[in-house]
């Protein structure tokens, strides 16, 4: 490590969270059941994959982070005078993640139409979108597109919500 440089630490950390969630995914997906009636693929084939690709995210960030250096005294953007901190990179992932917390919440109460248009209203306002009209009519019509595409167009049932009937 040369002097006056330091190892990207929050990137770092979420290699390393990355690395220790997949190997917890990649054994409670080995442990999933093989039936006679499976595919070549099998039951557990796309979640193991999935918990590899999570494995490989995770490696590379801990690479990127141990490669890619940055100064010990930064200046920070909250010392320049007038300007509003920068929300760092992790700081919006976690603020999504957030958003979709609340988003699985409220989806069995709200149902699926409605949940989603708060979802898309939610994320466009966390993204910088202005309240108005626009933003919600994207809200609306986006959530009533993804409805039409999975629940008639391709038979896959959505949650109606208890709040409008549904179980």
């Amino acid at each position: 490590m040369s002097a006056g440089k330091r190892v990207d630490g929050p990137e770092l950390l979420l290699g390393l969270l990355a690395l220790a969630a997949s190997a917890g995914y990649l054994y409670e997906a080995s442990q999933i059941p093989e039936s006679l009636l499976a595919d070549p693929i099998g039951a557990r084939g796309v979640p193991i994959a999935i918990g590899w690709v999570l494995a490989a995210v995770g490696l590379i960030l801990c690479v990127r982070s141990a490669l890619r250096r940055v100064p010990a005294n930064t200046e920070s953007a909250s010392d320049t005078a007038g300007d509003a901190p920068a929300l760092t990179p992790h700081v919006l992932a976690l603020g999504l993640l957030a958003i979709l917390a609340v988003y699985l919440l409220i989806l069995p109460h709200g149902g699926y139409i409605a949940s989603t248009a708060l979802l898309i209203g939610a994320i466009a306002r966390f993204a910088g979108a202005p309240f108005g009209r626009t933003p919600l009519f994207v809200a609306i019509g986006g959530s009533l597109v993804l409805w039409l595409l999975f629940d008639p167009m391709l038979g896959i049932s959505l949650p109606v919500g208890a709040l409008f009937g549904g179980s």
